[in-house]
């Protein structure tokens, strides 16, 4: 059996680790306590199938409900208000959706990753357009969209092409960067995708187990994070959310942890869950307006609030 040298390099890593944690006093971490507001109420639309992202406006909260094919809608008290999508090809219809974002204007764009696509629903679900997300000659599954009120662009995290494309609102491709690798500005499927408070683009770079940081035109910033099991390192980053101070929250679906970064990228603690609460394969997230924390856990099936802030 032949083993490639990343994944030769993270064996060591791990033997490493364990055999380092028996004789060295074990590192200290910083928590912060948070408190749990209210669970979204999915039982009133039969329940959540593999949630994997949220977006939140002014109003209401945008939950891409995978499994199901479509995407539920809530207030902020959590109560669900309406649902729109089902499974298919056509016209609000889904395929494994994954990423959402939602406009000031009450726009609502969703990554339908399994039609390989971008469709835009109002605020109320209703169709507006859709256009294919393409690389080339080939068509993308889509991950994560990000929506550049000030540019009037749209960025897409594509996994297939590991790259990360920018297009018009109305969906013509401007420019994009990327590529499969583990060098700077190279990724290893990207996912979720954040504006930082200084308006550089955040990517959640899975499986190179860090967040790479840009400029709007691609440009390479710096990186936060790197692949380890430790205070400040990550194993399977996948959700990324930005508070209104732009302290930077990552989440960690195998450590099932969410871990807080100042905005120069350094560790501040790790958020502490209520005793009675333990978060499971947390992925996608989002602050509303109030700076409340949703944190969608796919296979736990649930989105919970919380305040970060008691």
């Amino acid at each position: 059996m032949q083993i490639d040298s990343y994944a030769l390099k993270c064996l060591i890593y791990a033997l490493l680790s364990i055999f380092s944690a028996a004789t060295v006093q074990a590192e200290v971490i910083p928590e912060k306590r948070v408190q749990f507001i209210h669970s979204l109420n999915a039982d009133q639309a039969d329940g959540f199938a593999l949630p994997s992202d949220v977006a939140v406006n002014g109003k209401s909260v945008y939950v891409v409900d995978g499994g199901n094919h479509r995407v539920l809608v809530f207030n902020l008290k959590g109560e669900f208000k309406f649902s729109f999508g089902k499974q298919g090809k056509g016209k609000t219809e889904f395929s494994y959706p994954v990423g959402i974002d939602v406009a000031s204007n009450g726009l609502v764009y969703v990554a339908d990753s399994g039609n390989k696509r971008i469709q835009v629903f109002n605020d109320e679900g209703r169709y507006i357009r859709q256009f294919k997300v393409k690389s080339g000659r080939y068509l993308i599954r889509p991950v994560d969209i990000l929506v550049d009120e000030k540019k009037s662009e749209l960025y897409v995290s594509a996994s297939d092409s590991h790259e990360i494309m920018v297009f018009t609102l109305k969906g013509i491709l401007k420019r994009k960067w990327g590529g499969n690798g583990v060098g700077e500005g190279e990724f290893r499927y990207p996912a979720t995708l954040a504006h930082l408070k200084d308006g550089r683009i955040a990517v959640v770079d899975v499986l190179n187990s860090r967040v790479q940081v840009f400029e709007k035109k691609g440009t390479y910033s710096t990186q936060v994070s790197e692949w380890g099991v430790t205070g400040g390192q990550v194993f399977r980053p996948k959700g990324i959310a930005v508070d209104k101070k732009g302290t930077i929250y990552i989440s960690d679906s195998y450590m099932n942890i969410v871990q807080v970064f100042s905005e120069n990228g350094k560790l501040k603690y790790v958020l502490k869950m209520p005793s009675n609460y333990a978060l499971y394969t947390p992925v996608g997230m989002s602050f509303d307006r109030n700076n409340r924390l949703y944190i969608t856990e796919m296979r736990n099936h649930r989105v919970n609030v919380f305040n970060v802030n008691p």
